[in-house]
């Protein structure tokens, strides 16, 4: 306890250092009294130099250096006996070096220490001399006397290494050499060289790793194979082990190139990772696109296809609060994130995504007229072929998209169970063909609500990139959910910046930049007209649309943005005839042509029976079956490509029926008979050239045919006078049965 007492008073080494008689005693010296009246007595009997102590308590003290040789020497035998533990190095300068190995750090601390404590019997007057300290030290350690702390460093400032590692000693020219050093170059000098030079690089080590670093990636015994006809004459090829622990030792940037490519090299190299907690949220947001890695229905076809999602996530919370879904990452889906973000909770600063064609085009990055310019966001593209620089959005691939098509089951990924997928593929063909859908297959609406609960189940996930808080209810510490950290924000009073429902309507329209002629702006898809576009004849204007409603533009001026007009589709077109009339004779030419198919579908019908066709009225409504429909049809269509003939005889065909008459042949029949009518408009003229011809049927026929006002239109839209032909009806009239 003394000597750590002494150790504690003597801060400075330019003050002189003394002990009391009590000191003394207390320390039970060799050759000195134990009782402090004994100490006091040999002093004054020896005549010890001494001064009066100041303060309270007076008395005397004994300077430490004026002491007598052999009692200064078992005071500093009990000093180095007593000392619990080691005495701190000497302060090392700021600027240590790295190259030390950990072995050298130890050596070198040790001897500092060893050092330190010559340092201090000299400073505190235990020791006149620096050799008498340097003897001092090296006697007690080759004794083993020296504090336990300190005699266990006595080994590792050696540095020896072999079968006496832990009993070697000191010698006193090592230590003063160490001393030597320490002067020189102070404490970091103390460090010993490597015990031995590395190793040179063998010959066969450059060959190797040319055969080795290819891109077809051979095994190591297959390089080892091929390594003799490249080496030097006399050089041996090396055993695989020995081959194995010279490749290890070569860096894996340099083994590894050639059997990895540039961009796969890169997951080997250093990085910089990306601090986003300094970051509110909406200040920087990623977006990537992902092929879903299972099947769901097409909306079109019905057939199973990997639809496109696309997911918009903040930087700060890891919030995803932007997504959509499509048949591939094309503009209109990548929008459509950004409207669905935008709108659910703001406006964007920054958006960083990679280099995609859905990313990147006029429709979106036109400095004028893109829709990031009108959002008022910067965007930032990753440089091609560093996915590891986004991996913030990288990321949400496996944990959100890849996880939620794992719970399918018509999970594609390259994982997933060969035979259990084809299995699953040819339930899903039956399926679709049997009945047009399948339990196992998702339709398209299904998806859509099922990537909004994915979504929704992510954001309340905890995730290992935000801050760890205590759970309420379990508590123990999780990670917060992108969801609690976004709350956290608003709690702290940050707001979104929000665009009304008015603004965000043409907000999210895409715009391009059309030329007018003659108040006409003509998109690929149709032409649009305004007459307040008049006046801006051959000027350039912003136009834009929306690409669910194709039937109006919004018309904009150039240069400041102005609305001009909405444009609709067809704006200044009418109908060549009005559209009411012409509908009604082309329904009327419709039904004339359907009756005529019956009528054809009968008389081929009861050709086909033997039964000699007998038709009335009444034939105009039969009702035939659908094989009768289509023989019909097919015998129609071969009557009409052959060029009619006229009858051998007059009178051979049967009279017209009181629906259709008879169609006329192309050329006027011999001798003045009644031809065969091809329509009932030539049939209706024929009447009327004719009047005196007229039989009871045809006026019987004519009479129906005129009471509805289908037939009176359409025949007066054809030219004939119903007023003639009124006339020919009342000339006689057989009661119709």
């Amino acid at each position: 306890m003394a000597a750590q007492q002494l150790v504690l008073a003597l801060p400075d080494v330019t003050d002189e250092p003394v002990l009391s008689a009590r000191q003394l005693a207390e320390m039970r010296l060799q050759g000195l009294p134990v009782s402090e009246s004994g100490v006091i007595r040999q002093a004054n009997r020896d005549g010890w130099p001494f001064r009066e102590r100041q303060g309270r308590g007076g008395g005397r003290v004994y300077p430490v250096a004026t002491l007598p040789e052999d009692v200064r020497d078992a005071l500093s035998r009990h000093h180095l006996r007593a000392t619990t533990r080691p005495a701190p190095a000497i302060a090392a300068p700021a600027a240590e070096p790295t190259a030390l190995a950990d072995w050298q750090r130890r050596v070198r601390d040790a001897r500092a220490a060893i050092l330190a404590e010559i340092d201090r019997l000299l400073a505190a007057g235990l020791c006149r001399r620096t050799g008498e300290a340097v003897q001092l030290v090296v006697t007690m350690a080759a004794a083993g006397t020296l504090a336990p702390a300190l005699q266990a460093l006595v080994p590792a400032a050696n540095a020896r290494r072999g079968k006496d590692r832990g009993v070697r000693t000191l010698s006193a020219e090592t230590v003063y050499r160490w001393l030597r050093a320490r002067d020189a170059g102070g404490v970091h000098a103390l460090a010993p060289r490597e015990a031995k030079p590395a190793a040179p690089v063998p010959v066969w080590l450059e060959p190797l790793l040319r055969l080795y670093r290819r891109p077809t990636k051979p095994s190591l015994p297959a390089c080892l194979e091929e390594l003799a006809p490249q080496l030097p004459a006399g050089v041996p090829v090396p055993t695989t082990t020995t081959a194995r622990r010279w490749l290890d030792r070569v860096a894996p940037q340099v083994r590894e190139r050639g059997r990895m490519g540039p961009r796969a090299l890169l997951a080997l190299k250093a990085f910089r990772r990306r601090d986003t907690s300094v970051l509110e949220p909406l200040d920087v947001c990623v977006a990537d696109g992902h092929t879903f890695k299972a099947a769901v229905q097409h909306p079109v076809h019905g057939r199973p296809f990997q639809p496109e999602v696309v997911a918009v996530m903040d930087a700060a919370t890891r919030y995803v609060f932007g997504w959509s879904a499509g048949l591939a990452e094309s503009t209109w889906v990548v929008m459509d994130a950004l409207r669905h973000g935008v709108s659910s909770l703001g406006l964007i600063a920054i958006l960083y995504t990679d280099n995609g064609s859905g990313f990147v085009n006029d429709i979106v990055s036109d400095e004028l007229v893109g829709f990031y310019a009108r959002l008022g966001l910067v965007h930032e593209t990753a440089e091609p072929g560093r996915a590891q620089a986004r991996g913030l959005i990288e990321r949400p691939q496996k944990s959100l998209w890849r996880r939620a098509a794992r719970t399918l089951p018509t999970y594609m990924g390259r994982d997933m169970d060969r035979e259990a997928g084809k299995r699953v593929a040819k339930l899903v063909d039956k399926d679709l063909k049997t009945a047009g859908a399948s339990r196992l297959l998702l339709s398209w609406t299904g998806f859509l609500a099922f990537i909004a609960a994915e979504v929704e189940a992510y954001n309340r996930r905890p995730h290992r990139g935000l801050p760890k808080v205590r759970d309420a209810e379990t508590g123990l510490m999780r990670h917060l959910s992108p969801a609690e950290c976004l709350d956290r924000w608003r709690d702290r009073g940050w707001q979104p910046v929000t665009v009304s429902e008015t603004e965000a309507a043409d907000l999210f329209r895409p715009y391009e930049i059309r030329k007018t002629w003659r108040a006409e702006i003509q998109l690929p898809w149709g032409r649009y007209f305004h007459r307040d576009l008049e006046p801006f004849h051959g000027e350039q204007v912003r136009v834009g649309y929306d690409i669910h409603d194709g039937g109006r533009v919004w018309v904009r001026t150039h240069d400041d943005g102005r609305l001009i007009c909405v444009a609709e589709r067809d704006g200044n077109r009418s109908d060549y005839m009005p559209a009411n009339r012409v509908e009604h004779a082309r329904a009327q030419r419709a039904a004339g042509r359907l009756r005529r198919v019956n009528d054809e579908a009968a008389l081929i019908a009861a050709e086909a029976r033997g039964v000699p066709p007998t038709i009335d009225a009444s034939a105009a409504d039969a009702t035939l079956t659908p094989d009768q429909m289509a023989a019909a049809d097919a015998e129609f269509q071969r009557l009409a490509a052959r060029s009619p003939e006229p009858p051998a005889q007059p009178g051979a065909l049967p009279s017209p029926p009181p629906a259709v008459p008879p169609a006329p042949p192309l050329a006027p029949p011999p001798g003045g008979a009644r031809p065969v009518f091809a329509d009932d408009v030539s049939w209706c003229r024929w009447l009327q050239d004719h009047p005196e011809r007229a039989t009871d049927q045809d006026r019987r026929v004519l009479a129906d045919e005129l009471r509805r006002p289908s037939f009176r239109t359409f025949i007066a839209s054809e030219g004939c006078d119903l007023t003639a032909l009124a006339a020919i009806v009342s000339r006689k009239v057989t009661t119709h049965a």
